[in-house]
């Protein structure tokens, strides 16, 4: 329990970052590139966390600092289970939405509307009728 407290202040700052990257991306986009942006802060956060933990960690094992290592490796597991988690969120994300990501095809317009090929014959049939008519001199 002791443990939990010396982790708590990390998954705080997790969770706050978590909310907000969210809220800003889902109200400036989509739901969907939300999660996406989220999973990618995410993956970086935890990769530099676990780094950086890490190191700690073997730096207080070689000086032989008990409490440095507890805190430190705590912390770094937390990371490294956010890695994990986040890599899972990653796969069923992907897995859900398999086209997410990919450039869109340009549309091409195989029979045009009714009103656009009626259109299009009026300017040919009176084109330069009407441009003649309305011409100011």
């Amino acid at each position: 329990m002791i443990r939990l407290y010396r982790i708590l202040p990390l998954l705080v700052l997790m969770a706050v970052v978590a909310v907000v990257v969210y809220l800003i991306m889902s109200f400036r986009y989509s739901s969907d590139k939300a999660k996406a942006v989220l999973i990618k802060v995410f993956t970086w956060l935890c990769i530099v966390l676990s780094v950086a933990f890490g190191i700690v960690t073997i730096y207080a094992l070689f000086e032989q600092n008990q409490p440095v290592i507890e805190l430190a490796g705590s912390c770094l597991l937390v990371s490294v289970i956010g890695l994990v988690i986040t890599r899972i969120c990653n796969h069923v994300f992907r897995k859900n939405h398999p086209h997410y990501g990919e450039e869109v095809a340009q549309a091409t317009i195989i029979n045009e509307s009714i009103t656009s090929r009626f259109a299009e014959a009026f300017r040919r049939a009176f084109g330069e009728a009407l441009r003649d008519t309305f011409k100011r001199k």
